[in-house]
């Protein structure tokens, strides 16, 4: 592995990583980057990479120039330096990077690292350390063999020396000793898979359960205390807040104490819990109704168990959380936790009746014993029925779930149920007086949420009011709504993830082209969180768009270069291309999109690249590969897709209203 800045080459299978992840390089910027560093003081000229990289093939000069300007986009505009007329030259120190896992035979399960304590885990890290030596990439190989050599003597050394095993919690953990002289953090039986922190609990208000608040901190011990975070700001930004801490294989959680606000459990279990868990790739949230500190903190402990035993908060696509989460579902027994998020799943993915099948089950099994989850499913219920276009289902699931949750008095969800009202009175809105009714929807949404001391729902509840006024053509309402967002943003002081809509909106909404690059220029610096990356995505596909037609094709393809995703960066790149009228490499790129995302189950991206092919291939008659494009169009696409594509499905002979009518 050769490193520079925070990157890693694995030249040997050709993969680019970042920070653990990888980075799509296609061949030839993969073989841009192996010429580089194989002599990294050397001026390649154009020929020198002609003849390397494209094995003196004919290309034209501006595709070396493309390829380069591709991979500074990758790796920084200081990774390579042009010489006028002369070439380029890598930029970077080189650093080589040799595991020590072989040559000292020890192999660390992550799972194992919730046995140690907090000081026994840094001296485990620090062990585990990569050695690295600055080298010039010729002398890869003899200086490899030298360290192995030396690290085989260390290893000696240490075992010799006293380094000893003890058995702690039946997993035996090499310990220095170093290690074994620093206090260890003393903690109740554990049975979690990975590291445990909170950050600590706030209460619903600052003026109550404050030795409510101190007990329960006393009995999650079996976790580790991080003081270092703001519970409400972890809470409005768990992602973000998680990034802080720069900890891996962790399950970070925080909660907030309220008072059971239902009038016929709370007698019985006077506190409810709301609890937040963030792990690498998403975020859980339960409510836990206890009858004291130790019950909510047994709870919280054992399903805390559950969940560090699966892959949910690890796994990468989308298209396999159904699937994990049916499998907790099954390991949590009785418990109701999973089933609120695996109906939600069930209904994006329009798997109608499995989802009525866990919603039916969730209702009948907290009906009496647990009123927050009862009126979560209504709202589901409701969910099912929009998704089902059953618009009257739909509205009378949402009035019984908003009934419940004031009720109960749980307004942050009524806030939800409230926005799902608004989008299901848009879906059939044709006149003002609809779109008085969404806005009455919204503006109760937004009161809730501030109700409710949730203010990204308060500010996402404005930012929806702005689009919908401009569906109806009200823009200074549009962009007296956006404005108030913004405000709320520098009220409540959220990071710079929470900007990201609203300032795409305020593109949407630009009245000059100059205004509308600005601020999709502003989305594109902002953080980007797994819930914010559609509007990351989608900025870069509109700003592309913008360059191409102002002939600008360098600056679209920098923005381009944003999206590392394979199967968005590919559909970016076929539409890219066949602007510039490249229609083999935009038919090329759109072909890697269908079948990648094919392949991760993003049935929209396979969509729109399976009709950039018809398009593209329209001229070229029917054959075995169009048809496969026609029938996967026929078998996944939804009925709003179709209704949004449907002038561009009748150009490759599709008859969107035709096929709606049938779903």
């Amino acid at each position: 592995m050769i490193q520079f800045l925070d990157f890693e080459f694995d030249e040997s299978q050709s993969i680019l990583f970042k920070a653990g992840k990888v980075i799509p390089l296609n061949s030839t910027q993969s073989n841009l980057l192996v010429l580089f560093i194989s002599n990294p003081k050397k001026v390649f000229s154009k020929e020198d990479i002609l003849t390397s990289v494209w094995h003196s093939k004919v290309v034209s000069e501006q595709v070396v120039f493309q390829n380069i300007s591709q991979l500074r986009a990758i790796l920084g505009e200081d990774a390579i330096k042009t010489f006028p007329k002369k070439g380029y030259q890598w930029q970077l120190e080189l650093v080589m990077i040799h595991e020590l896992k072989e040559a000292s035979k020890e192999t660390v399960n992550p799972k194992e690292s919730i046995n140690l304590s907090v000081s026994q885990q840094q001296g485990r890290i620090e062990e585990r350390s990569n050695p690295k030596i600055t080298i010039e990439p010729k002398e890869l190989h003899k200086t490899l063999y030298v360290r192995i050599g030396v690290v085989c003597l260390m290893m000696v050394s240490l075992l010799l020396g006293g380094v000893y095993f003890q058995d702690l919690n039946g997993v035996s953990n090499l310990m220095g000793e170093r290690q074994a002289q620093e206090p260890v953090l003393e903690r109740t039986e554990q049975t979690f898979d990975g590291e445990l922190q909170f950050i600590p609990f706030t209460a619903d208000s600052p003026r109550h359960f404050q030795s409510e608040l101190v007990t329960l901190h006393t009995h999650l011990d079996f976790a580790f205390e991080n003081k270092s975070l703001i519970s409400r700001e972890f809470i409005n930004s768990p992602f973000m807040q998680y990034q802080k801490l720069n900890v891996s294989n962790a399950l970070v959680f925080t909660g907030i104490l309220k008072s059971n606000g239902d009038s016929a459990t709370q007698k019985k279990m006077p506190y409810l819990l709301e609890l937040l868990v963030q792990g690498q790739e998403r975020s859980w949230t339960s409510y836990l109704y206890g009858t004291s500190m130790s019950d909510l903190a047994k709870q919280t402990k054992t399903l805390l168990s559950k969940l560090s035993q699966g892959d949910y908060f690890v796994l990468k696509s989308e298209s396999l959380l159904s699937a994990e989460l049916s499998l907790m579902h099954d390991s949590m027994g009785e418990s109701l936790h999973a089933l609120p998020l695996l109906a939600h799943q069930l209904i994006q993915a329009d798997k109608f009746d499995s989802a009525s099948g866990y919603i039916e089950l969730l209702l009948a099994e907290s009906e009496l014993e647990h009123p927050l989850y009862y009126a979560y499913g209504k709202w589901l219920k409701g969910q099912l029925y929009q998704g089902k276009r059953d618009a009257v289902g739909a509205q009378t699931f949402y009035e019984q779930a908003d009934l419940l949750f004031s009720d109960a008095h749980i307004y942050d969800l009524q806030a939800e149920v409230n926005k799902s009202m608004a989008e299901l009175a848009h879906s059939i809105a044709h006149t003002k007086e609809d779109y008085d009714a969404i806005h009455r929807y919204l503006y109760k949404a937004a009161s809730l949420a501030r109700l409710g001391k949730k203010p990204v729902a308060e500010i996402r509840a404005y930012t929806l009011l702005s689009i919908k006024a401009s569906k109806f053509g009200m823009k200074k309402a549009r962009m007296d709504y956006l404005i108030q967002a913004k405000t709320l943003l520098s009220e409540y002081q959220l990071d710079g993830s929470h900007y990201m809509l609203p300032t795409y909106h305020f593109a949407l909404f630009a009245e000059t082209i100059e205004d509308r690059i600005k601020f999709y220029h502003e989305v594109l610096d902002k953080p980007v969180t797994p819930e914010n990356y559609w509007v990351f995505f989608s900025s870069a596909d509109q700003l592309s768009k913008l360059y191409l037609q102002a002939d600008k094709p360098e600056a679209a393809l920098a923005v381009i270069e944003k999206i590392t995703e394979p199967a968005r960066s590919a559909l970016l790149h076929a539409q890219y291309y066949r602007a510039l009228n490249n229609i083999q490499s935009a038919i090329s790129y759109a072909k890697r999109s269908f079948n990648i995302g094919r392949g991760q189950h993003l049935n929209w991206l396979s969509l729109n690249s399976a009709l950039m092919l018809l398009e593209l291939k329209k001229t070229q008659g029917e054959s075995h590969e169009l048809a496969e494009y026609r029938e996967f169009i026929a078998n996944h696409a939804s009925y709003w897709w179709l209704n949004w594509r449907k002038e561009r499905l009748a150009t490759v002979g599709i008859d969107a209203e035709a096929q709606m009518a049938g779903l």
